[in-house]
């Protein structure tokens, strides 16, 4: 799933019955991480308030990749303690409150929370922790001055990793993702659906400290891996055994395809692929749906999520316009259905890049389609990329049928 929907599942902090979107500079002011140093400095005696785990804000996290770090001076307060604790902040209740997480889903809920509770000057870090690191790769001073970690490796973003491959003598690139992920047999799909870094070197993480002594010293070691918790416990263990130049790129691979190529033009070519079929993020999907108007667009969720009525109502978020819905586990028996778009181009969504999406496409290439795109994050990742990055918000005119609940 979507680098597990955000942290939404680990936390129990679903789409809060407030609604995922509607409540953006309505309850509370929502800001791109590249306004965020100009609008602290405007807005004098804020507080920064993380609603993240005390894993996450301190570096401790069991998931390492969600060790991202804090920014300066933030206080802690887990989004699961917010309502038990507001007594902590409450002094700060005409005072600007800059709320942000690690993607902005649970920072949205507290927002609303606080604005229910009397606070009045509500600010939203888009994005979180890993829109900041995006913003500030190598171009925002301001923004990596704010960061504060115990990690004691660097995290780096894709565009950060492509200038360092530009260079005469680029870093070492060593991908520890489990050796069925490397050669693609794994009983995971969209693990073997995805590719890896040009010019990497395969050790997967178990590998590691047999093989220690093949690993350069004199160079810069960038670990990748699928989703990057692999690559942050590499990283420690490199760190404790004496190397000191280590890097992860943040999110691994998964954040790579999840980002725009005309953000990270280089996306294409430092990016190699072991599948035929093509693999579009959200914004690249509407582009592609803007300029081709006679293609199928398949929905392979449950006919449930299709026509929003799932038992679980946060994963009731509508559909994308001019869909056509065939659920996964009925595909194969129904794919005659589909034979007049045998020579059209089909691009095939769920609601995150479940592994359901890759096998589809598996199906379908097998099946004689051979213009078959998959458009990585699905419906959840359209409508978060649509609120959450800059310029991206005409993605929502491809969504319909959204319920008021989870708008």
């Amino acid at each position: 799933m979507l680098r597990q929907l955000f942290v939404l599942i680990a936390t129990g902090c679903f789409l809060a019955a407030s609604g995922q979107y509607r409540n953006d500079n309505v309850a509370f002011k929502t800001i791109d991480p590249s306004e965020l140093c100009a609008t602290l400095e405007k807005n004098k005696g804020y507080i920064l308030l993380d609603v993240r785990s005390k894993g996450e804000h301190y570096d401790t996290s069991q998931s390492p990749g969600y060790n991202l770090g804090h920014l300066k001076g933030a206080i802690n307060i887990d989004i699961r303690e917010l309502n038990q604790r507001l007594s902590e902040i409450r002094t700060y209740s005409d005072k600007p409150v800059f709320v942000y997480c690690s993607h902005s889903q649970r920072s949205r809920r507290a927002g609303k929370i606080l604005a229910d509770s009397g606070f009045n000057k509500v600010f939203n870090v888009n994005g979180g922790m890993t829109a900041i690191y995006y913003t500030s790769a190598g171009k925002d001073p301001c923004l990596q001055t704010l960061v504060e970690t115990s990690n004691p490796y660097t995290i780096i973003s894709a565009t950060e990793l492509s200038a360092k491959m530009a260079k005469d003598k680029g870093p070492f690139i060593l991908d520890v993702r489990p050796d069925s992920a490397w050669s693609h047999i794994s009983l995971n799909p969209k693990e073997n659906a995805y590719g890896y870094i040009k010019g990497a070197t395969h050790i997967s993480m178990n590998d590691i400290p047999s093989k220690l002594s093949t690993l350069p010293r004199d160079r810069e070691i960038v670990l990748t891996d699928i989703y990057g918790d692999e690559a942050s416990r590499v990283a420690v263990y490199l760190m404790k055994n004496g190397f000191t130049n280590v890097s992860v790129l943040i999110e691994g691979v998964d954040r790579l395809l999840l980002s725009d190529g005309q953000i990270v033009p280089t996306k294409k070519t430092m990016y190699v692929s072991p599948v035929s079929y093509e693999l579009l993020n959200v914004t690249e999907f509407g582009r592609f749906a803007k300029d081709n108007k006679d293609f199928l667009l398949l929905d392979i969720r449950s006919s449930e999520e299709f026509a929003n009525k799932h038992k679980d109502s946060w994963r009731n978020i509508g559909h994308l316009q001019n869909a056509i819905n065939i659920p996964s586990d009925q595909l194969s028996n129904r794919i005659n259905e589909l034979s007049a778009y045998k020579n059209k181009e089909v691009a095939i969504y769920s609601f995150g890049s479940s592994p359901e999406v890759f096998a589809a496409a598996n199906l379908l290439q097998q099946q004689g389609f051979q213009k078959i795109k998959v458009v990585i994050g699905g419906l959840f990742n359209l409508r978060w990329t649509a609120a959450n990055t800059k310029g991206n918000a005409w993605l929502t005119s491809f969504v319909t049928d959204v319920p008021e609940v989870n708008r």
